[in-house]
This record gives C-alpha cells, structure tokens and sequence, in this order.
C-alpha cells in the first residue's frame, strides 16, 4: 500500500513536470529515469521483502533452464510448477529458469534468467528484481503464415505465457517479454537491447533506456522512453502518454493521449500511426509524418517532409504550428485546423538552453538551502562539529569518502549474500544515501562560513552555490570537481560519526 501511494504520488509529480517543463527534462531522462529506477528498487524492497528466515535460497543448486518450442504445448512432469509462500533468492548460479509460482518477491542474480511458463509456472505474485546479461520472460505462442508489414509473424494461439503481478526492476545487457507475457504493475528497464513483442500487456507504466527498444505490445500507463533507436511497431498501444528522447525514431501504432517526441537524428512517423489528442515534436533533424494526430500538433525540425499520396494516411484533425529551418510549403488537405508557422530552434545532444540552466540553478538552490535550513534547525551541534576545511582534514575525508564506495558495497553484498538479512542491507544503503544527501550542501555551507566576507551566511551562500553550479558546467573538469566534493563532504561527515566524542 505504501509503495503504491508513493508510485502513484510519484506518476503525479512526473506528469506534471513533463507538461510544465518539458523541453528541460526530455534532455535529462536518461539520468531521471536511472535515479528513479535505483530509487524505487530500494523502496520496493523495504516494503515488500519478508524476514530472511521464510526466505528461500538458490544458489548454484537450482534449476536449470529449458528451452521451450514456440509452436508446442507439450507439458514436462519433471518441471511441474511448485507453489512458494516466501520471497525467492536467486545467486551462484550461470542461469535459471523460474517454473514455479512465488506468492513472493523474486530476486535474482544470473548470467541468463527465464521464465517458464509450461504447466503454468513462470508466475510471480511480488516484485521481480533482476540483473542478468540475458533476460526472457518466456511464453508459449503458436504463430500463423501470415506477416505485418516488418516481416514479423503475426501471433495465432497463446499456449501459455508468464505473469508478473507486481513490478519489475531489470539491469541486463538485453531483455525480451515475449509474445503474450503478462505485467501487472510497472516495467522498468535498463538494457542495451529491449524487445517488448507483440499481444504482451504492461499494466502499469514503462520506463525504458537502452541502445536499441522495440515495443509492439499494450502499455496500460504512460511510456517514458531514453534510447538511440526506438521502434514502436503496429501491435503497439500506449492508453496515456509517450515521452520520447532519442536519436533515431520509427512509430507505429497508437498513442490514446498525448506524444512528446525528440529525435535529434531520423524520425519516420508510418501511415498507421495514430495519436488522439496532441503530437509534440520538439526536434528533429529528419522528420518525415504520415499517419493521423486527432487533436493538434507541433514540429519543430530541421527538415520536414510529408507523405502525401493515395497509399498513405496523412492528416491532423486540429491546428498545426510548425517551424522548419529552411521553411517549406504545407501540402493542401493534411491540415483542417489553422496553421502558424513558429521560429526553428536548434537542438543537439550536448547543447544548453536557458531554461535548462536556469531550471537546473534553481532546483540546486532550492536543494542546497533546503538542507542547510533544516539541518541547521534540527541538527545545529551536529553540524558545528564537522571537521574544519583545513588541508590534513580534507585530505583525510576525500580518502574516507572514496574508501566509503567500496566499503558500503561490500557491506551490502555481504548481508545479503550470507543471509543476515535484506532490511538491515537497505537501512545501511538507506543511511549512506542519507549521508550523500547532505554532504554538498554542508560542504558549500562550510565554504561561505569562512569566506571574509560582511555578508548574510545565505547570501554568501547563494553566490558559493551559484560558482560551484558554474564550475560543474566546465566539460570534463566540473563532473571532477563535483564527484571530488561528494566525496570530501561524504568523508567529512563520516569522519565527525566516527570521532565524536560523548
């Protein structure tokens, strides 16, 4: 439950800042996207994971994968689906292949991880958090003669396939939900290769980033989509929104709301392509439309063309407001709405924009004297007993903070691997994190303490603050500067926890 309102809070949130700023957060997905994967790993798994003790372990023991035939029903007695009650474990091992029902969670560690869903096993009733190289929800499909337009055979009979009832949490060098697969919650995905085929069904929403993704299947909720190639096919449905960040775009499909789309190389929307409210191209380099948008639309790219003629779909029901950088002459009967022609913005990769800079300022400002306001507030002898920013002492928490990486992560692997316990893991990762939190914006306090100058502590503050965001911006040398001070003023904090005196 509580997971659930922190989801849906968080959907709420995202939603809304989308809509307000959107050209600043389509720049920046991939790395939201990640800290909201890592972010919500760890909450799912304080919720949800049971004591240790009811847990179950498979380690280098456990079960082998089988290869299924796509086209046969044909059953095994010797995998026969087992029924577990508790959380499932899975380590040690080159592969797994899951043929069981968990009335559980299931976490899982392996070169290769299936789902088999033959005599209905491969069903999870939890979460699943998985890193594997190869990931395969696993299901089994009778295909037909006939092929769509990709060359892809169309699905006939689904046999039997995989459900997940929860979440799912993937880290792999590539993952494939296989025809008709089921799941009952929020797919999040990192992996160089996504392979989401046709008839599978995400309840909930899709957060993807990877080199290549493919989705020809049903998203229930909004997708939220960082890649180089993404290619959305004809099976596919979106019920709310696409966020879209890529270099290079082929959609198919139907979207039932609204799509936000940047394309900073190739993007080719097909004659089957449907959006029913709004259609937002915020850049592309090479946009070619066809399909049909039932509300309004936007375009914004460097070179726009439209396919045209008897074979192809062309229309946009509502008002059309476009920007090219060489201008160009909209075919008559594609439009019914009023048209307006904008100004061209360029965009690239690595380019800032005002907003961006500006945005990213003030969510650092906010940040750094939001913590320095409480902390002074609720913890103000704490704070005053933090190590003095003399050279022996920074010197020795830049070694404490770099040393305090490894430490954490062998603390961490150990708990869990021993099986002492998942909860005390998390609330070690959970107070380190803490500690993370709060290391920049004390440091930078500390910075405008002793800087002699007849200021207020937060207008000194503000300008620290302000040189610190203008360093970080410097190619190559501010993401240094910046992970160099994440780690003194991590250091300095666990110098003073370590030291202090009673």
């Amino acid at each position: 439950m509580y997971l659930l309102f922190i989801d849906n809070f968080a959907y709420s949130l995202y939603d809304i800042a989308n809509k307000i700023f959107m050209e600043v957060l389509i720049m920046n997905l991939k790395k939201i996207f990640t800290l909201l994967c890592i972010v919500l790993i760890f909450i799912s798994s304080s919720v949800f994971a049971t004591n240790v003790s009811n847990n179950v372990v498979v380690d280098n023991t456990g079960n082998i994968p089988v290869e299924t035939s796509e086209e046969s029903n044909t059953t095994d007695t010797s995998l026969a689906a087992e029924t577990i009650y508790q959380d499932l474990y899975i380590y040690n091992t080159d592969s797994y292949s899951l043929n069981d029902i968990v009335y559980g969670n299931v976490f899982a560690s392996t070169n290769k991880f299936v789902t088999n869903p033959i005599n209905n096993g491969g069903t999870i009733y939890g979460n699943l958090y998985l890193i594997s190289g190869e990931a395969i929800i696993q299901s089994d499909v009778v295909y037909s003669n006939n092929q769509d337009k990709n060359g892809n055979y169309i699905v006939n009979t689904i046999n039997s396939y995989s459900a997940i009832n929860g979440n799912v949490f993937v880290l792999a060098d590539s993952f494939t939900l296989q025809a008709g697969s089921q799941i009952n919650g929020d797919l999040y995905v990192a992996a160089d290769v996504v392979n989401i085929e046709q008839d599978t069904v995400i309840s909930g929403n899709l957060f993807v980033t990877g080199s290549q993704v493919t989705l020809n299947g049903q998203v229930s909720g909004s997708a939220y989509v960082t890649t180089d190639t993404f290619n959305m096919r004809y099976f596919s449905y979106i019920t709310q929104d696409l966020y879209l960040n890529c270099n290079n775009a082929n959609l198919s499909g139907v979207v039932y709301r609204n799509a936000f789309v940047t394309a900073y190389d190739k993007l080719l929307t097909e004659s089957d392509f449907r959006v029913t409210q709004n259609l937002s191209v915020n850049f592309a380099k090479d946009f070619t439309f066809s399909g049909e948008v039932q509300g309004n639309a936007t375009f914004n790219a460097k070179s726009l063309n439209f396919k045209n003629d008897n074979s192809e779909n062309c229309i946009i029901r509502g008002n059309l407001t476009y920007a090219v950088k060489d201008g160009i002459q909209i075919p008559d009967g594609i439009v019914f709405g009023e048209l307006t022609e904008g100004k061209y913005v360029e965009k690239t990769n690595n380019k800032y924009s005002i907003g961006n800079l500006a945005f990213s300022l003030f969510t650092l400002l906010v940040y750094v004297f939001a913590i320095v306001f409480l902390s002074k507030t609720f913890a103000k002898n704490a704070i005053s007993k933090l190590a003095n920013l003399d050279i022996k002492n920074t010197l020795i928490s830049l070694a404490i903070g770099f040393i305090s990486v490894f430490a954490i992560f062998l603390l961490f692997m150990l708990l869990i691997f021993t099986g002492i316990g998942v909860a005390l893991s998390l609330f070690f990762i959970m107070g380190y994190l803490l500690i993370i939190t709060l290391a920049i914006p004390l440091f930078l306090h500390d910075i405008a303490n002793i800087i002699k100058l007849n200021l207020n502590i937060y207008l000194k503050l503000l300008i620290v603050t302000i040189v610190f965001y203008l360093i970080s911006l410097i190619p190559v040398l501010g993401p240094s500067v910046v992970f160099i001070l994440v780690f003194i003023g991590t250091g300095r904090i666990l110098f003073t926890l370590f030291n202090r005196k009673k």
